[in-house]
Formats: C-alpha cells, sequence, structure tokens
C-alpha cells in the first residue's frame, strides 16, 4: 500500500475565486478594510498563515482571537461564495481516485485549508468522503510541518507505517514541492494552478505532470502498473 496525499485548490478543484472573495469579504465586514490580497502570497499558503498576513498588512494583531474571528467570517462565507461561482473537479481527478482506492491504495489529504474549509469545498463538489485523513492548515501554519502530521494520522487510520519512498504529496504550486521535501515524501508536481510546467520543473519535483487527466502514465509513476 502507498500513501497519496492531495493538495486540494488548483490540484484537485478549481472555486473560481471563492475562496479570495470569502477572505475579502470577511475582511471587509469583520475588520472594516478593504483587502484585495494582491500583495499576499496565497498559493500553497495555509489558510491561518494567510489571515495572519492580511492582519498584520492592515496593522492590526495577528492574535489568536483576531484570526479565530476572521477564519470563523471566512468559512460562512465560503459556503456563499462557491455556491455563486463556478468552481470545478479538475479534469483526471475522478478516474485517479477511482483507480486508486479500487487499487486499495491510502488516500488522504495535504492542504493549507483549514479543516473545514477543505470540507465545504470538497463537499460543494461531492469529494469529501473520498477522503479519510489528512493535515489541514489549523493543525500549523507552517506548510511544511503538515506532512508528518499527515503521515502519523493515516498511519493510525489505517494501523500500517509507510516508508518515505512510498509516499506521494501531489500538489500544484512550489510550495507543495517544498512540503514534500520537508519529510521526504515523492513530490508530484501538477500544472493545473497558477504556475506553470516550466515554473514548477525550476523546483526540481519528482514527477512533473501537465495535469491528473492520464490516468495510466500517472500509475506508471507512482509505481502501481
Amino acid at each position: 500500500m502507498k500513501l497519496f496525499l492531495f493538495d486540494i485548490d488548483g490540484t484537485l478543484l478549481t472555486t473560481d475565486g471563492a475562496g479570495r472573495a470569502a477572505l475579502k469579504s470577511a475582511g471587509n465586514d469583520l475588520f472594516g478594510f478593504d483587502e484585495d490580497l494582491r500583495t499576499i502570497s496565497v498559493s500553497g499558503s495555509t489558510d491561518t498563515a494567510i489571515v495572519q498576513e492580511v492582519l498584520q498588512h492592515n496593522s492590526l494583531e495577528a492574535s489568536t482571537a483576531n484570526v479565530n474571528r476572521y477564519l470563523g467570517g471566512y468559512l460562512v462565507r465560503l459556503r456563499q461564495h462557491l455556491a455563486s461561482l463556478s468552481g470545478a473537479i479538475l479534469p483526471g481527478v475522478i478516474s485517479l481516485l477511482d483507480v486508486l482506492a479500487q487499487d486499495g491504495q491510502a488516500i488522504g489529504l495535504l492542504t493549507g485549508n483549514v479543516r473545514r474549509g477543505a470540507e465545504i469545498k470538497l463537499t460543494a463538489h461531492g469529494i469529501w468522503d473520498r477522503f479519510g485523513f489528512g493535515a489541514f492548515g489549523d493543525d500549523d501554519s507552517d506548510r511544511n510541518q503538515l506532512g508528518p502530521i499527515a503521515k502519523r494520522r493515516a498511519e493510525v487510520a489505517l494501523n500500517t507505517k509507510f516508508s518515505e519512498q512510498d509516499i506521494f504529496v501531489i500538489g500544484d504550486t512550489p510550495k507543495d514541492i517544498a512540503c514534500a521535501r520537508a519529510f521526504g515524501a515523492v513530490a508530484v508536481a501538477v500544472a493545473t494552478g497558477r504556475y506553470s510546467l516550466a515554473n514548477l520543473g525550476e523546483h526540481q519535483p519528482d514527477h512533473l505532470c501537465r495535469d491528473l487527466a492520464d490516468t495510466k502514465d500517472l500509475l506508471f509513476r507512482f509505481g502501481l502498473r
């Protein structure tokens, strides 16, 4: 058995900007600032780190109380924006998840989304129940600390141990690659988000894919065929 840990935004699905819109409206409604997030590094970051940075950028204390208030407001608005925008599951995702599940592989999440945010996004597209465990942006604000958490939860849930070469981190940003490297996992970069193949290639992932559409090729790369 191998362990496959998926990022969400830009890897499994696109939300058509729902996350950014929810962060913007929560900041405006709760704290009175008009933050367009253009100066904030969002891609690949944890929700907690993003909120901390936005608060500080607007001269507010990134206290636990302020962060929790902001995240709570964001989650309420996230559901609303998802319902009004045109997000979609990305090409090949369902087929790949189906084959991995049928093959008895372990499937989880490794994402900067807080757990509730991940659940809202994936439930909106009908795939939340395909992931039995994971690590999230409210486990640690530093994405590079999330890999060992996801690994440990998978091992507890499945009562097995995974070696580093059997753990695949699949994501669309350089931060996903760095996250995989941080705990010795295999980095699989997919150019379905904001970064091109060339951009991602500069960070030397173990596998570089245009998208997840070619299930046969992916299974070969994963050593499953």
